[in-house]
């Protein structure tokens, strides 16, 4: 049987109909491979340049202080992992809950405590203990004294050296 005896058997309506569905699939095929190679490269390349780019204006050094947070719930004792001249990391074992505002007391060496305003900006509490090293929020400070941000700033240089 050749190709002349299927198209009279089928009629040439059928056959055109067959070729187009396989023409129509061939396409389909294609463009749904070069989609998902599209979403998956911009994707990588998305997750490189956020994991590259440095959002932070200001360096951050790491440096562990005793705070005291004050909530209206009362006293929360913690620590910083590290802190810039906008906020901190705050190693604590019950994160406050995210846009949170809250009174801050730092107790640093040969240094009055600076005392300031912070919010969360972020925290891992909902992180499984098996994936986190330090339980904590990052925090942004709302409001620092011209003398505090002056003794930070000097600290932070210290350590960067």
């Amino acid at each position: 049987m050749d190709i002349a005896d299927i198209i009279v058997k089928l009629g040439f309506g059928a056959v055109i109909y067959i070729l187009a569905l396989m023409l129509i699939k061939s396409i389909s095929t294609y463009f749904k491979k070069r989609a998902h190679f599209g979403r998956g490269h911009s994707a990588s390349i998305k997750l490189a340049e956020t994991v590259q780019k440095e959002k932070r204006q200001h360096p951050r050094v790491n440096i562990t202080w005793p705070v005291s947070i004050q909530v209206s719930q009362g006293t929360i004792e913690a620590e910083t992992k590290n802190i810039s001249l906008s906020g901190a990391f705050i190693c604590c074992h019950e994160p406050l809950p995210l846009r949170e505002n809250f009174h801050l007391t730092i107790d640093s060496p040969n240094h009055d405590p600076l005392t300031l305003e912070a919010e969360v900006v972020w925290s891992n509490i909902n992180v499984p203990d098996e994936k986190i090293v330090n339980r904590g929020m990052g925090i942004r400070f709302i409001q620092i004294t011209e003398d505090d941000r002056g003794f930070l700033s000097e600290m932070i240089s210290a350590h960067l050296d």
